[in-house]
């Protein structure tokens, strides 16, 4: 099982290098992320202890880019025709879609290192706020996380890529953007304080918020694994009906 996992995931993790697409991604992402944070996100303006100039846009960068490391995961194999190969040889459903998982999460790990030397350079000219940074960072592993979960998944469904990058910025968009506040007004006669806790766990930015803010939780960490766990399941769903 260990073997097939790794042949798996050093085949997709190098398909990003070969194709050329993990420079582009690599450049985009850093022009999108330093620009934000010095023309958008007033750097030099802002108390930026914490680099929450940088850290503010994150997701909406991480949203757009991210689709694009996942749309081939399972798209390409359906392409190439290269599934039924995949698919007939002695490896589990299970271990293919955690290899392919981990390929593109290693290359979001990747692609957020490249925000280190803003840290770094940044520590010589403000007295920052570490702790917090440290726990900004871990936010947007969780996010990496949970947005390449969703969009290889997505890709499962489809055999254009196009079309799963599309789909997936739809669906982290909305994920993004879940926020229930709107029940606690609508049915203010009859919430009380436990219900209003449920409602606010369920929005996707509130999470990020609390772990930006140095708050992080048990409850934070759960919230984005119940968003890793469900999408990789319904990824082996696919493939087992695909195999069907």
């Amino acid at each position: 099982m260990l073997q097939n996992f790794k042949t798996i995931f050093y085949k997709d993790f190098a398909a990003f290098f070969r194709s050329g697409n993990a420079y582009i991604i690599l450049g985009i992402y850093a022009i999108l992320s330093f620009a934000s944070a010095f023309y958008f996100g007033g750097y030099f303006i802002l108390d930026n202890s914490s680099l929450i100039s940088f850290f503010h846009f994150q997701p909406d960068i991480l949203m757009i880019l991210l689709p694009a490391v996942t749309m081939r995961s399972w798209a390409d194999e359906y392409r190439l025709g290269t599934i039924e190969y995949l698919l007939t040889q002695p490896v589990s459903y299970g271990t293919a879609v955690c290899a392919k998982y981990c390929a593109t999460f290693l290359f979001g790990m990747l692609t957020l290192t490249l925000s280190l030397p803003l840290w770094i350079i940044s520590s010589f000219f403000i007295e920052l706020d570490n702790i917090n940074i440290l726990s900004s960072y871990i936010g947007c592993i969780l996010i990496t996380g949970c947005f390449c979960a969703l969009g290889c998944a997505i890709s499962a469904f489809n055999k254009n890529t196009v079309i799963a990058y599309i789909i997936t910025i739809f669906v982290l968009w909305g994920v993004y953007s879940l926020n229930l506040d709107f029940l606690l007004t609508s049915t203010q006669q009859f919430s009380d304080e436990v219900f209003a806790k449920v409602i606010r766990s369920l929005n996707f930015s509130k999470h990020y918020q609390d772990v930006v803010s140095g708050q992080i939780g048990l409850d934070n960490i759960i919230y984005f694994f119940s968003l890793i766990f469900p999408a990789l399941w319904i990824n082996i769903v696919v493939l087992e009906y695909k195999k069907k």
